[in-house]
């Protein structure tokens, strides 16, 4: 009997661990038209990763009726970040250049959905989920080599909105299975930072960030049969997220608020996971 012909169940976690890693970057321009010029200034994190922890639950709720429930957590441990300034259009006439270390924060994910088997059969089956997430950024602008021993700046992120999701599962062998799954989201972005070393803004809100986006998760996961109830699975991921035009809102320390045009946010990244699925 294949792997996929196992007796239906009802309810399965999965819980994971691993590695993660990932890119943020965004830029804004001059005024609120986006000129003047049209990169004023743009922040980079890179390789900002960590382990991560994560928590899959499935409900088979009724017939081809599918519930579920997502939440990660990753440990930022390591990552650099970069600060660019410039005077002239298409970053040109550098004004300002430093890098950071980036080894402090979380990024956290969670999501719910229902969802439906369009195909379930013996070898193959097949799954179309729609549902709502939030995935958080919480990231840091620090100084490791004494030069800024109070910088201590922040950035948090927010990505909220629906999301529709194809999975699919091929069952190998009586112990293996293979499964890949493609999600796509439509998200209002959201960020807020605290430039802690600059007197002449507002604490602990600098500036805010808002704009729309959107974000595609691919993954691939291959299972192994334990037991009867319990399977050892392996995943890997990737993700890219990105913003159109927003909005920069500078808060001084005089009450006066700046408005100037975020070019845009892109975020991308990997994760490698390896844990169980326990179902019932």
């Amino acid at each position: 009997m294949s792997y996929g012909q196992a007796k239906p169940q009802k309810l399965s976690l999965s819980l994971t661990t691993g590695y993660s890693q990932q890119d943020l970057k965004w830029s804004i321009a001059g005024n609120i038209a986006g000129k003047n010029p049209n990169v004023y200034s743009e922040l980079q994190w890179t390789k900002v990763g960590g382990q991560s922890v994560a928590a899959v639950l499935d409900w088979n709720i009724l017939g081809k009726l599918l519930l579920a429930a997502n939440y990660s957590y990753v440990y930022i441990r390591s990552g650099t970040v970069t600060d660019n300034d410039y005077n002239g259009d298409n970053r040109t006439n550098m004004a300002y250049n430093e890098r950071f270390n980036a080894d402090k924060g979380y990024s956290r994910d969670w999501s719910a959905s229902a969802g439906y088997k369009l195909i379930d059969n013996a070898k193959f089956n097949l799954s179309a989920n729609a549902g709502y997430g939030i995935n958080t950024q919480s990231l840091y602008i620090l100084d490791r080599t004494g030069n800024f021993p109070d910088l201590n700046s922040t950035y948090k992120a927010n990505w909220k909105g629906p999301f529709i999701r194809a999975s699919s599962t091929f069952g190998i062998s009586n112990k293996f299975s293979l499964s890949a799954a493609i999600t796509y989201n439509q998200v209002n972005y959201n960020a807020i930072a605290d430039w802690n070393l600059i007197q002449t803004f507002q604490h602990p809100v600098s500036y805010r960030h808002t704009a729309k986006g959107f974000g595609i998760d691919g993954e691939l996961r291959l299972r192994y049969k334990l037991y009867e109830n319990i399977a050892l699975q392996a995943d890997g991921g990737y993700y890219t997220w990105q913003t159109g035009k927003g909005i920069d809102e500078l808060f001084l320390n005089s009450g006066e608020i700046d408005k100037t045009q975020l070019n845009i946010v892109e975020r991308n990244g990997y994760r490698l996971t390896i844990g169980l699925l326990i179902t019932i």
